[in-house]
């Protein structure tokens, strides 16, 4: 059953944080004037803590409060009027007293005051009275969840779930929203109850997912305990479904099974059954790149490449994408041209990247892509002489995609380092790429494995002064994949 939409439903919503405090010491304090009482009780009846939601009362408090000048009761009580919690929606008015709270909360928040913080991250979020600023807004979510304010805790886990202001990461989502969760918060028990049955972000586990649906129906929040009753409703009729058992696929993958190690590092990297787990990801898509899967190259190329989950290391990145060319990934052709063009990672290589270019276009059979990418093959095309775009026509005729299996574990375990590889790839394309076939003997011949300075020999002789010349460069510059 899917859920996905239900997840997000109180994202960013214009309630704060509760204090918890004993209620008539709070009256007695609030009735003889002292404005934080007032503002603490107009939270309490808003958010139901310890006391039945009643907006009213809420309005009430928050206005005796906000009249003082009481920062965080005049953003409570725009909230009520802004989304017209009370009856009537007052937008003007709230957006109004949302602007006038502004500074009162800046300088609060300046003090260090949590709740303040939170407030203030909600107008970035959804930009009330202030510029639209996703990731100012995370970062005051992120300040004031440390700090122990639970909405805002919760609205941080909101935030990395989705990827707003934040780079998208489930499991320190599930992370908040179970802090949030525990502290007795209903939106955030429902989240992390649906993260829990879905897998998102961690291991699934239905029954906990359920208890923590069943603790958010039993919470004083009418919304919140609605939404949870609709939910285990739902789950009722429609039982979820019990997804794939992550430690059979790990010991596939273990077992050097392909699609189980493509299927396993994707799911360390989104957070699909597991927690994120870059480090494991890299692992298994290496794991796949090693037995010429062309697509885990590719995107462990652009890992590398944009840091992503790891530190950025963009020659490793634009070596994993010469690999994913080189066993015919279109994508990875594309990208390595752009690199070779822009010298990313490799040297600025104007021949080579038209030529990657010229490969990468047989591969597309969309018109838009094949039209974007002639123009990217025009502007190459300029900086070169006419001669070497002719070179580069016939080089990119002769390329093949390698098909067996055992020649693409070869020319992986070349890129890797294996000597015996690179003797083995060498031979497989003698005839059809001499210079590059030369590069392997000579790399092969530095592992000394037996045959390879002979191979070299006799290849070497069938070259130019000019090819041979490049083939002890493209030694000389050649690095191995890590591990």
């Amino acid at each position: 059953m899917r859920l996905t939409g239900v997840i997000l439903f109180c994202f960013l919503c214009l309630s704060g944080g509760f204090a918890k405090a004993d209620f008539n010491s709070l009256r007695k304090k609030a009735e003889k004037g002292d404005a934080d009482a007032q503002y603490q009780l107009a939270e309490m009846y808003a958010e139901a803590q310890g006391v039945d939601q009643d907006y009213a009362k809420a309005s009430q408090w928050a206005r005796k409060a906000a009249d003082q000048g009481n920062a965080k009761a005049q953003y409570r009580l725009a909230s009520i009027m802004y989304m017209g919690l009370n009856g009537e929606k007052l937008q003007p008015q709230g957006l109004q007293l949302f602007q006038k709270a502004k500074a009162g909360l800046e300088l609060l928040a300046n003090n260090n005051d949590p709740d303040a913080k939170g407030k203030l991250g909600i107008l970035f979020a959804r930009g009330i009275g202030v510029q639209k600023d996703l990731e100012q807004a995370s970062k005051l979510f992120e300040e004031a969840a440390k700090a122990g304010s639970v909405k805002a805790q919760s609205d941080l886990g909101a935030a990395y779930l989705m990827g707003r202001g934040v780079e998208r990461n489930p499991t320190t989502a599930g992370f908040w929203f179970e802090k949030a969760a525990k502290a007795g918060y209903a939106e955030a028990q429902i989240q992390y109850g649906l993260m829990k049955i879905q897998g998102t972000g961690c291991r699934q586990d239905i029954k906990i997912g359920l208890t923590w649906l069943k603790k958010a129906s039993q919470q004083r929040h009418p919304e919140g305990a609605k939404q949870a009753k609709v939910l285990l409703e739902r789950l009722r009729e429609n039982p979820p479904k019990i997804g794939t058992n992550i430690d059979a696929l790990i010991n596939r993958a273990k077992k050097n099974e392909l699609e189980a190690q493509w299927e396993l590092a994707q799911r360390y990297e989104f957070g699909k059954g597991v927690e994120v787990d870059f480090s494991e990801a890299i692992k298994w898509l290496d794991a796949a790149s090693r037995q010429g899967f062309e697509a885990a190259a590719h995107r462990l190329g652009g890992m590398f490449m944009m840091g992503y989950g790891t530190e950025k290391n963009v020659q490793r990145g634009a070596a994993y994408w010469k690999l994913a060319a080189e066993l015919g990934h279109s994508g990875a052709q594309v990208d390595f041209a752009v690199a070779s063009r822009q010298g990313d990672g490799v040297a600025k290589n104007l021949q080579e990247a038209y030529y990657w270019m010229l490969i990468a276009r047989r591969g597309v059979t969309s018109e838009e892509q094949q039209e974007k990418l002639l123009v990217l093959q025009k502007i190459i095309a300029s900086g070169l002489k006419s001669d070497e775009i002719l070179q580069g026509l016939k080089r990119s005729r002769e390329w093949r995609r390698p098909e067996k299996k055992k020649v693409r574990i070869h020319l992986v375990g070349a890129e890797y380092g294996d000597p015996e590889s690179q003797f083995a790839y060498g031979q497989f394309i003698v005839n059809t790429h001499p210079v590059e076939a030369l590069k392997w003997f000579r790399l092969a011949q530095e592992g000394k494995v037996k045959g390879a300075a002979k191979s070299a020999d006799e290849q070497a002789s069938k070259l130019s002064k000019a090819q041979i010349e490049l083939v002890e460069k493209r030694v000389k510059e050649f690095k191995p994949l890590a591990p």
